[in-house]
């Protein structure tokens, strides 16, 4: 019945998009903006975009998307009302900074932080890599062009001394990094993701790999300098062959909507999103992570929704 009505959303979606050159920005329906096929964005994106329509009684669409950047270009330019993304994205669109330097888009908004994204270095496991500076000379994906997991794998290099034109550089998701990886390819990468991580657990399984843990100086300056990011220990055993803890650091996934998005529709959507937690878990994994009372933090200065600030004004995670 879920995926029928997903199904219906994309017909209409296909029919209304069809039918106009530009989307309409505040009617019917919402459009969400989520990220790749392969990714945890997507299909979560979709299973959100059915809940609201349900129990709403208003058209919320899900849409691909290249991921984060691309999503707030698109709410920028009127093109979609809801998004994932990262706090680092909110933020540099927020105060027109990094890939919004020129086009600032002060009109975004936070929903709700979701879960944590958390840097996972993993790399060929040889006498060579021993930590993230000896990837200098070696072959790295940053991560899809565009995404967040590219921005912040390079203030992660950089952090510990390694610079762009250090390594042979990579621009690719997920899927294509592991195959790249377990090909030879390339000697290392970042999964970006929540906790366990997918691709970290098929690659250390399937291969030869480790993940590296964060020098303490270099965390030190990602906590310092951005602050969207915190200190990060990956529990020991959570990967096979990991019998220590990993020292990394995350920042939150988010849903982030457009200040014109009223105030009704974000108080609805965000109790809507909390209130049926326990449902989201029994299709995704990664909704065990999510926590209300953790909804507001790390938000890095970006502002609250009026019609979310509402809701944890009501459940106590705001005064």
């Amino acid at each position: 019945m879920k995926r029928n009505l997903f199904v219906t959303v994309l017909l209409c979606l296909g029919l209304l998009m069809g039918c106009q050159s530009n989307v309409e920005r505040y009617g019917e329906p919402l459009i969400f903006t989520t990220g790749t096929t392969t990714g945890v964005f997507y299909s979560l994106g979709a299973g959100l975009s059915t809940l609201w329509t349900k129990e709403m009684e208003q058209l919320v669409a899900s849409q691909a998307s290249n991921g984060s950047v691309e999503n707030l270009n698109l709410m920028s330019k009127g093109e979609a009302n809801l998004a994932f993304t990262t706090v680092n994205i909110a933020y540099d669109a927020y105060n027109g900074e990094g890939s919004f330097k020129g086009k600032q888009y002060d009109g975004v908004r936070i929903l709700g932080n979701l879960y944590p994204n958390v840097s996972h270095i993993v790399v060929v496991d040889n006498e060579d890599i021993q930590s993230i500076e000896d990837l200098k000379g070696k072959s790295f994906v940053f991560g899809a062009a565009g995404s967040s997991t590219e921005l912040e794998s390079k203030l992660v290099l950089e952090a510990h001394g390694v610079s762009i034109d250090d390594v042979n550089a990579n621009y690719v998701g997920f899927t294509e990094a592991t195959d790249l990886i377990r090909n030879g390819q390339v000697d290392g990468v970042n999964i970006y993701s929540g906790v366990p991580a997918a691709a970290t657990t098929e690659l250390i399984s399937t291969i030869d790999s480790k993940v590296l843990s964060f020098s303490p100086d270099a965390i030190d300056q990602l906590v310092k300098e951005y602050p969207w990011n915190f200190k990060y220990v990956i529990e020991a055993n959570t990967y096979d062959k990991q019998p220590e803890p990993i020292t990394t650091v995350g920042q939150y996934s988010t849903i982030v909507i457009d200040e014109s998005v009223s105030e009704d529709a974000a108080y609805r959507l965000t109790k809507l999103l909390w209130e049926n937690v326990d449902e989201l878990k029994e299709s995704y994994s990664i909704a065990n992570q999510f926590d209300p009372q953790k909804a507001i933090e790390g938000t890095a200065g970006v502002p609250l929704h009026p019609g979310a600030e509402k809701y944890y004004k009501e459940i106590g995670v705001l005064e």
